[in-house]
Formats: structure tokens, sequence, C-alpha cells
């Protein structure tokens, strides 16, 4: 969805960011298929926090390429919620 003030379904909502930088949505189809293989692909049981940003940076990467605008929101995502 990204970040700041918006309206979904008639309710306001505003989701600001830890590191205080916006971050824009790239839609659910392309965050369930980044979600999907990083936990097919690269998570394990024992994965924290900081190994699903590694892991879901390497999907992003697999499925739309390093640089592109999937992969860099994945990583503003991460970065707005303090996890490096």
């Amino acid at each position: 969805e990204g970040s700041g003030a918006k309206t979904i379904n008639g309710v306001s909502y505003d989701s600001p960011t830890a590191n205080g930088q916006s971050v824009t949505g790239i839609g659910r189809d392309k965050v369930g298929k980044i979600w999907y293989r990083a936990l097919t692909v690269y998570m394990t049981s024992s994965t924290n926090y900081a190994g699903a940003r590694t892991a879901t940076l390497n999907a992003a990467k697999d499925l739309y390429g390093a640089g592109s605008a999937e992969y860099n929101a994945v990583g503003a995502a991460w970065s707005a919620v303090n996890v490096s």
C-alpha cells in the first residue's frame, strides 16, 4: 500500500515510517510473488527479521532484477520499519 495518508474502503489510514522516508507501494500481486518466492526458496524456520529482509530482496532480484522499482521498494519498506 505504501506509506503516508490514504483512504481504503472508506477508512482513513496514516502509515508513517521509522526513518521518515516515503515508501511507494508496488501492489499486492507483486508483493505476493516476492513473499512466496522468499518463503519457498530462501527462508527457513530459523529466519529472523534481518534474514527475511535478505530473502525478500533476493526474491525481488530474482523476479524483477536488481535495481528494479520492485527491488528498491522492498528495501525501502524494510528500512521504513527499521530492519537493516
